[in-house]
């Protein structure tokens, strides 16, 4: 897929500026081979930079063949509690090793609880080094039981391989885009064949196509509801009384709103299903404009409020005079 295809790409370009950097990998010192090194340590970080840092980390591992690899992963005191048990983090860099073929039998991955900061640490243990043990670690918090409360927030549509919410776009906006993409491909041409290289030199112009493989089912529906969070519906079921209310967010300048609710409706049904909990104790609503399609999680105690929504302030178009 195109997407696919240029994330590759990217990557692979960013892989060779690695490891032809490969002085900033750390070798394990000979009078130190029973002491566990740290590699690095980071908080929040993009998708680049994380892969960078384990390309790193894989470089030092190859100077190392005898030493293991240990990641530590520390949530931050703000994290939802939908990430108590799990760590985003870790999930993005089994992800990213999947992703680069990376074989991850000589990482060990280590739960290292919660700080202040969400935190990340990738260490060399010699062979027959004590394992790094967490540090500077704060009592996990806990799920309120007594108040409504954000269990969740993801992101819809940012799968890296099909990019699902193009089907839920507006056919006016999109008849919008094609009439821009047909004027700035006509306005290429016309500057093509203005030029003076053109004029003067005929070149035999030879257009590479690719071809983009389409998803096959399994991705689409996967990329569909790779937002759900089947868990919320567990909380609903053992927090007795209690229930749910997804709310997503949306550009309905963009978007259908209407057949994005559809699609929330069907991933409701799919949590409750799951959990075995009734679907009318899960309500949908629609929280307004976000520069991003979100939805979140919200659990409601019986005596709760209704969780508030929070759309952000749309954008001011500019207009041309």
């Amino acid at each position: 897929m195109l997407r696919k295809a240029i994330q590759i790409l990217a990557l692979t370009f960013l892989s060779a500026a690695v490891f032809f950097g490969q002085e900033d990998a750390v070798p394990i010192s000979s009078q130190d081979t029973k002491i566990p090194t740290k590699v690095d340590e980071f908080g929040r970080v993009g998708e680049c930079d994380l892969g960078a840092r384990i390309d790193n980390f894989f470089i030092s591992l190859n100077k190392n063949p005898s030493a293991t690899g240990y990641i530590i992963f520390y949530q931050g005191k703000d994290v939802l509690p939908a990430e108590y048990d799990s760590s985003q983090m870790e999930r993005r860099t089994r992800n990213y090793l999947s992703f680069r073929s990376f074989d991850p039998i000589r990482i060990i991955f280590v739960r290292g609880g919660f700080r202040d900061e969400l935190a990340t640490e990738l260490f060399l243990v010699p062979n027959g080094a004590v394992a790094p043990e967490p540090t500077d670690t704060i009592p996990a918090p806990t799920t309120p039981k007594d108040k409504t409360f954000l269990y969740d927030n993801n992101a819809l549509g940012s799968d890296y391989y099909y990019d699902f919410l193009d089907e839920f776009i507006l056919s006016s906006v999109k008849a919008k885009m094609e009439e821009e993409t047909r004027l700035a491909e006509e306005q290429a041409k016309t500057e093509e064949s203005n030029s003076e290289e053109s004029i003067e030199t005929e070149v035999e112009t030879v257009e590479e196509t690719f071809e983009i493989e389409k998803p096959t089912p399994e991705e689409i529906e996967e990329a569909k509801f790779s937002w759900l969070n089947e868990k919320f519906g567990e909380v609903i079921k053992k927090q007795k009384d209690s229930s749910g209310v997804i709310i997503f967010y949306a550009d309905d300048a963009r978007y259908d709103v209407g057949k994005l609710q559809n699609l929330i409706e069907e991933g409701k049904q799919k949590i409750a299903e799951a959990n075995k909990v009734p679907t009318a104790k899960i309500q949908v609503v629609y929280g307004g404009y976000r520069g991003m399609v979100q939805a979140e999680f919200w659990i409601v105690p019986k005596k709760g409020e209704s969780p508030t929504t929070r759309p952000e302030e749309k954008p001011v178009e500019e207009t041309v005079n």
